[in-house]
């Protein structure tokens, strides 16, 4: 194995968000293909614009997707890094790493909610959804610090 089996959740939520990213890229695709010119190879981000409302949120959700990864990436691969870093200090490392394989699993399972209630307009539910995902990210962050 090429990390630690200590952080097998953890990282495997880490290869899961990228995988719910590439997968966010289906809708967009769909929505360029039934676009009245097609699926334009040669400038596909220009044709986000025009795009049905369900398209341009589809590219929306793809990107919010895309951000989230890259900060829930830095979170866990920091906490990761402190446990590391810190001497034995007496901690019981076994309840924090699972605290923290619960809250990864958390983020993973709300952030597949999260690109339905955005491609079908669900404002409200998708922000709560999105605020929620955000603490997990924080609360990783937390953790690597104490």
């Amino acid at each position: 194995m090429a990390f630690p089996p200590e952080f097998v959740v953890q990282f495997s939520c880490v290869f899961a968000m990228f995988l719910i990213w590439f997968f966010s890229l289906v809708p967009i695709r769909r929505a360029q293909s039934l676009h009245e010119e097609g699926y334009d190879n040669s400038n596909p981000r220009d044709q986000y614009t025009k795009l049905s409302d369900w398209g341009k949120r589809a590219v929306a959700a793809a990107n919010n997707t895309f951000e989230g990864l890259a900060f829930f990436s830095i979170a866990v691969f920091t906490q990761a890094f402190s446990r590391f870093l810190q001497p034995a200090s007496g901690k019981d490392d076994n309840k924090i790493r699972t605290v923290v394989d619960i809250i990864c699993i958390i983020y993973i399972i709300l952030r597949l909610i999260y690109l339905p209630l955005y491609w079908y307009d669900v404002a409200s539910a998708r922000s709560s959804i999105w605020a929620v995902g955000t603490l997990c990210i924080i609360a990783i962050f937390v953790i690597a610090f104490i």
